[in-house]
């Protein structure tokens, strides 16, 4: 006899229409196929039945609760970027979670448990620790059960069904908001009538319910400190899509300096036996001389850089290195401990560089790629405590649901496999080497092309070093079109650089450029390999990274992989819509748009297809995004270039055109690549203008730098003073152009005051300015007969301390003998300074203070000097203008990348099987 059962009422019939009056029924065959749905989905009580106050404004939507809240002491740093809503663990948009002074209950409609799904579940959490707040499964009271259920359950009186019900199982939420997988085996009730009631009993607390549903078999569950929940629940924390861990082992492993592990003192030690005295390149173990021009700009000198490393880091890490180790391991520590969850590592190497600075052989790309790999696997398991390589989507969901940093592994080098023209690799080699990278290294994330040209694809043209990369592997330059229809306006040689002038004379290096017109961009794509590549890629499962390849090969890319519904990743990129205007806006070649930048078709296109991008952290200086998305006008003024709020414009507009999903970081950490700079000090506004030939000269944008200066406020407040106060600290661009020499050493005074260096206790200072020790007496004069008096060689000593002891007080210059011509004079340009100073103290939670070895770290006026300044600068993006909302998207991208990656292993199974029909 075919068994029927009801839509509505889901009661079973023979024949007919139902008791209830409905006809729309389905037979038991197609019921096994279906799962009772008690889960809310609909977003209202559907076959539910509410009594009290609790439930009226039930389901909820979306995360109710902010982190600290779920996890308190989620962030041990501080501050409060961090604390916005928070995911715990609920399945869908709607879900149940009560008011903590309401009560009542939540019974759904009665149904028969049927032998094909047995098994009971439902997410439960919520504040209550008494029991107050609870699900039961109750099963109806018949002649035929009472007799054997009675001595073991207690028996409820549900008044809507007239009837008594038996008390099976009962969980209750335990005090935790993030909730717990509830399971329980109900086959020996197979057959009987039973409903679900959902109790919040306390006018004090609240309960949260989600996903309660019967299923065939018992739901996979992850023990974690919360409890057992759900393995594919939703993770919190942002991702970095490229950072490079291991470039100490890159380069010839001379150039860049720096462990990422070991002994601070010798993992950080001054850089003098790579870089040379003074960082020139003189008398260095294998260092060039080349060495003198790689960093001068930002270290208070013009040729060669200060070398000191631990323990005074008086030379680096600071936001304008390119060539010393910014991720130690305390760094990545930090970072983790300020939200970050999901890392991609990726192995990288430069060739050329590798030769021009006596780089330590094997330097070719394949064998390097090998050495970062096991060494990226060999710091993870030294601290597997807290971090882990993750192989799988699954894995890295474990992973950070068990509090841990999933690392992925990613490579980005020029010449993947080693393969350079002529010799091309054939098809079965080129699947070797991937199955190789995938199986054996457990490479997931791969960047097909990078610097320059190769035998998969274009390189996209954005500086005219990559160009001397290209000519150093192929002997030929890029194949260079007008771009100007893609709205691209770089140029190559219009502002190359000492590295390409040295090039033209020592090798001979002279590409035709200049006869292009309009602006530069590859005229190669993607080759006929790479088109392989890429589905050879896309069957293993592998993020594809569409970064550094031309604008060409991004579009034939698109192409490829919208056919088979692939997503891919921009992981470090800039966007072309926020460029500046070539002679109309920038006199910098660099901040005009090339083809390295994405266009918003190529973002809404990543977005279509479930892809993921991270703006690249230094956005050094582009136009406000309300000027393209007039709806974000005046969110974050774009008026402190390279600074957090140049990133907050990028990362705006990444959210709007991934439609706000998908979005995380890139800071491209140990990738030659600068950091944030700071919105105070002697280095605010670096980026408009900092003298460097090939990067950062742009006269026209400099007049603007003074009113970015005084525009900034509201900087990052931490829980202790600063520490180190010496001189470096307090030099930089604006010397000379915002800031008079007498204005910088106010700005060291005042360090001196905050640190509590009293030079007045302390006369034997060292690393000061003589005229700041001055200033700082002032500070710290209790009053003024302490003041020194004139004297027949004080010079302007007495009026210095007179004058910082009248702005520490609130005072203004009088017409006394006390107060002559020069007090006046300096008194406004002292308090120019200290209302700076004032400014840079924010209004935040203070943000616990990062120290290594001597040195403390300020974001104010260090910038992101290291890896481990990433919260500092999430802190300061929360002051300038970003809320807890829109920081949602960066702090769910970890969750994203997973998607990301899991649409990826889907895609890849059905492309598999598509090939074996």
């Amino acid at each position: 006899m075919d068994m029927l059962q009801c839509r509505v009422c889901l009661q079973e019939f023979v024949a007919g229409n139902c008791a209830c009056g409905a006809s729309d029924r389905v037979s038991e065959g197609e019921q096994t196929q279906r799962k009772l749905r008690l889960d809310f989905a609909g977003g209202d009580l559907s076959r539910w039945h509410a009594e009290g106050e609790a439930f009226r404004e039930q389901p909820v939507r979306g995360d109710r609760f902010r982190a600290s809240q779920v996890k308190p002491g989620l962030v041990p740093l501080g501050g409060d970027y961090w604390d916005g809503p928070y995911p715990v663990g609920q399945r869908g948009e709607y879900w149940i979670s009560t008011e903590d002074h309401l009560t009542g209950t939540l019974t759904s409609e009665t149904f028969i448990l049927e032998a094909s799904s047995p098994w009971f579940t439902c997410l439960l959490g919520g504040s209550d620790v008494n029991d107050a707040c609870s699900i039961s499964l109750l099963i109806k009271a018949s002649e035929s059960n009472s007799s054997c259920l009675s001595d073991s359950y207690s028996r409820i009186y549900i008044a809507r069904e007239n009837s008594d019900f038996f008390q099976v199982f009962q969980a209750t939420s335990r005090g935790h908001e993030m909730m717990r997988r509830v399971v329980f085996y109900a086959q020996k009730f197979v057959g009987e009538w039973a409903c679900v009631r959902i109790s919040d009993s306390s006018i004090s607390e609240h309960i949260n319910v989600a996903d309660v549903c019967f299923s065939a078999e018992a739901p996979l569950t992850l023990e974690t400190e919360a409890g057992e929940i759900d393995p594919d629940a939703p993770v919190w924390g942002y991702a970095d899509l490229h950072t490079h861990p291991m470039a100490h082992l890159a380069f010839g492993g001379v150039i860049f300096w720096g462990q990422p592990d070991g002994p601070v003192d010798e993992a950080m030690a001054k850089c003098v036996k790579a870089h040379g005295i003074a960082g020139t390149g003189i008398a260095g173990r294998h260092s060039s001389i080349l060495m003198s021009f790689f960093e001068q700009i930002g270290y208070g000198i013009n040729v060669g850089h200060l070398v000191g490393g631990y323990p005074q880091f008086d030379g680096w890490p600071r936001f304008t290195t390119l060539v010393h180790q910014q991720m130690y391991i305390d760094w990545i520590r930090r970072a983790f401990d300020g939200g970050l969850r999901l890392l991609v590592a990726h192995a990288v190497n430069n060739e050329m560089l590798a030769n021009s600075y006596n780089g330590q052989e094997p330097y070719d790309d394949k064998s390097v790629v090998e050495r970062q790999i096991e060494a990226m696997k060999e710091l993870a398991a030294r601290y597997h405590d807290w971090m882990e390589i993750a192989y799988t989507p699954t894995e890295a969901r474990r992973i950070i649901h068990q509090n841990k940093l999933a690392i992925v592994l990613g490579v980005e080098v020029d010449s993947l496999g080693n393969w350079k023209q002529p010799q091309l690799p054939t098809e079965e080699e080129i699947s070797t080497y991937l199955a190789h990278l995938y199986h054996n290294l457990g490479v997931r994330h791969l960047f097909p092309v990078h610097m320059a040209d190769n035998i998969f694809s274009g390189s996209a043209i954005y500086y005219d070093l990559f160009s001397l990369v290209n000519h150093h592997l192929h002997k030929d330059y890029f194949e260079v079109e007008d771009g100007s229809v893609y709205g691209i306006e770089y140029r190559l040689q219009e502002d190359p650089g000492l590295a390409i002038d040295i090039a033209r004379v020592m090798q001979g290096y002279n590409p035709p450029y200049r006869q292009v017109s309009g602006g530069h961009m590859n005229g190669k794509g993607l080759t006929e390999l790479g088109h392989f590549l890429l589905c050879q890629m896309m069957s293993l499962g592998m993020l594809i990274e569409v970064d550094h390849m031309s604008h060409k090969a991004v579009e034939a890319t698109l192409d490829l992989v919208e056919q088979y519904d692939y997503p891919v990743v921009a992981g470090h990129t800039g966007f072309r819509e926020l460029a500046l205007k070539r002679n109309e806006e920038t006199a910098c070649n660099q901040k005009c748009a090339s083809e390295g930048l994405k266009t918003a078709s190529q973002i809404e296109r990543i977005a279509k297809l479930g892809g993921i991008v991270g703006p690249l952290a230094c956005q050094a200086d582009v136009r406000e995004v309300g000027e393209v998305i007039p709806s974000l006008q005046g969110k974050v003024r774009g008026d402190c270039a390279g600074s957090s709020k140049s990133w907050a414009q990028a990362y705006l507009y990444a959210v709007e055109k991934m439609g706000g999903r998908g979005v995380g970081f890139g800071t491209d950490t140990n990738g030659f690549a600068k950091f944030n700079a700071p919105r105070f000090g002697l280095n605010a506004s670096y980026f408009l203008d900092y003298d460097v030939p090939g990067m950062g000269r742009d006269p026209r944008r400099r007049s603007l730098r003074r009113e970015q200066v005084e525009a900034q406020g509201n900087g990052v407040r931490y829980d202790e003073p600063l520490a180190n106060t010496h001189h470096y600290r307090f030099e930089g661009v604006l010397e000379g152009d915002v800031y008079d020499g007498l204005q910088r050493d106010v700005w060291q005074a005042i360090g001196l005051y905050k640190a509590g260096c009293d030079p007045w206790k302390s006369p034997n200072i060292l690393n000061y300015f003589n005229r700041a020790v001055h200033f700082a007496k002032g500070f710290f004069a209790l009053d003024d007969a302490q003041l020194e008096r004139p004297g027949l060689l004080t010079g302007n000593e007495p009026w210095e301390q007179r004058v910082a002891f009248l702005v520490k007080t609130g005072q203004e210059p009088g017409t006394t003998e006390r107060d002559p011509q020069p007090v006046h004079e300096m008194y406004p340009r002292v308090m120019t300074i200290w209302r700076r100073w004032e400014q840079m103290e924010g209004d935040n939670p203070p943000l616990k203070r990062c120290y290594t070895g001597e040195r403390d770290f300020d974001i104010n006026l260090d910038g992101v000097a290291h890896y481990g300044l990433l919260p500092d600068l999430l802190q300061d993006l929360k002051n300038v203008g970003l809320t807890h909302e829109d920081l949602i998207p960066l702090f769910r991208s970890a969750e994203d990348y997973i998607r990301t990656w899991e649409k990826c292993d889907r895609r890849s199974r059905a492309i598999v099987e598509s090939k074996d029909k």
